[in-house]
């Protein structure tokens, strides 16, 4: 059972690694917690984190483009 509980914890930590599945996994979260009655910020505050954690690392790709042009 222990090897069970590690495999899932390691599963869990490897998904929130990822921004994109750590934005998709937030976002439902706020979208499971404002249809449950959650308070207002909760959902509010998983929505802010779950998708700036989409934008940052676009915005970050753009300024690298932005900054280094290509040669031609």
């Amino acid at each position: 059972m222990d090897a069970l509980i590690d495999l899932c914890l390691r599963a869990v930590l490897l998904a929130l690694a990822h921004p994109f599945t750590r934005g998709l996994l937030l976002v439902l979260v706020a979208l499971y917690g404002a249809g449950s009655g959650w308070p207002a910020w909760a959902p509010g505050l998983c929505t802010t984190v779950g998708l700036s954690s989409w934008a940052l690392p676009l915005w970050r790709l753009w300024q690298e483009r932005r900054r280094s042009p290509r040669l031609r």
